[in-house]
């Protein structure tokens, strides 16, 4: 569960609001209570001098009289039950209130995360991958094989679109199934329009499901906010939100339409820059473009494509152009 120090913060924080929300909430209970059955009251301030007088037991060691105490206490608790049932409220309307009962609102459990912080958690990384409802129409669930024809046939590896997506997909799935045991990066490569894209956010979907974070930033995204802490520049934009911390160190950085951006010595040195601190530190990084393997070469200097060649595993996806057979098809 790897998480900034400013998201940590964020999620520590909803757990104190919920706290004092339920405290103040069980405070206006305990007062509308003590006004309406007054007995309640008395008992509660029996139960606290009773309780006060164990403690000092206990700490002077006499613990027959402590105990007596105890069964006192428990007593008068029946009592207080029975008051609140005859007064029409729950025998537990003033026992301690928590969002999670599990955890009693402190996200741990015999020191694991509670599934509760393992869903605040997946929320917050939602709210800042900006994938969310992308992600509930693009997964592995709704992944279409049947868009990868058998009859098409790629030149160079002569395999068809459907066998090749398999492997593709297969590949995914080992990629999430080990991404705390092994580190790897993926150049998805091919012409516009084979559901690059698509794989990329069924990759997303379930790493951030599993509580890592991830950002997604198409090229022209990433360059502009690599430009924005390079000559500190301001804007709104909740992408440009994204700290440069973050972006070095989350669990996955995914770079969508890589080479649409325009290239210019800035755009080479800070790519390469953004890549190599992440294979240093061992974070991931998912790379689509349409160009080629060549093309790439070509285009991106010498290092930046070593980095790639060297540390990507390339996943060429191809077939017919998916948005065209998608709008055709009845």
């Amino acid at each position: 569960m790897a998480l900034t120090r400013d998201q940590f913060d964020v999620i520590a924080n909803s757990y104190n609001d919920r706290q004092l929300n339920n405290k103040i909430k069980l405070n206006r209970r305990i007062e509308e209570v003590y006004e309406k059955i007054p007995l309640i009251k008395d008992l509660d301030g029996q139960i606290g001098v009773l309780a006060g007088r164990a403690l000092r037991l206990s700490l002077s060691g006499n613990s027959s009289a402590k105990d007596t105490l105890r069964e006192d206490i428990a007593l008068i608790s029946e009592q207080k039950k029975a008051a609140l049932l005859a007064g029409g409220y729950s025998a537990d309307y003033l026992d301690e209130i928590f969002t999670c009962p599990k955890c009693k609102d402190t996200g741990f459990i015999d020191g694991k995360p509670c599934e509760c912080l393992k869903a605040e958690v997946v929320r917050l990384l939602y709210s800042r991958s900006e994938l969310k409802e992308i992600l509930e129409r693009e997964n592995f669930d709704t992944f279409e094989y049947d868009l990868y024809s058998d009859d098409y046939i790629d030149p160079d590896t002569g395999i068809s679109a459907a066998e090749n997506i398999d492997a593709v997909v297969d590949h995914c799935h080992y990629f999430i199934n080990n991404f705390d045991k092994t580190f790897d990066n993926l150049l998805f490569y091919g012409r516009a329009g084979t559901g690059k894209t698509f794989l990329i956010n069924c990759i997303a979907k379930e790493l951030i499901e599993k509580s890592y974070s991830v950002i997604y930033l198409s090229a022209v995204q990433l360059f502009d906010l690599l430009a924005d802490y390079s000559f500190k520049r301001s804007n709104t934009t909740i992408y440009r939100q994204i700290s440069f911390d973050e972006l070095l160190r989350c669990d996955l950085l995914i770079i969508d339409d890589l080479g649409t951006e325009m290239s210019n010595s800035f755009t080479e040195s800070s790519l390469f820059d953004c890549l190599n601190e992440r294979l240093i530190h061992q974070k991931s990084t998912i790379i689509s473009t349409n160009f080629s393997l060549q093309e790439l070469q070509q285009k991106y200097e010498e290092r930046i494509f070593s980095r790639t060649a060297g540390n990507y595993t390339p996943l060429k996806i191809f077939g017919d152009d998916i948005r065209i057979k998608k709008k055709f098809t009845i």
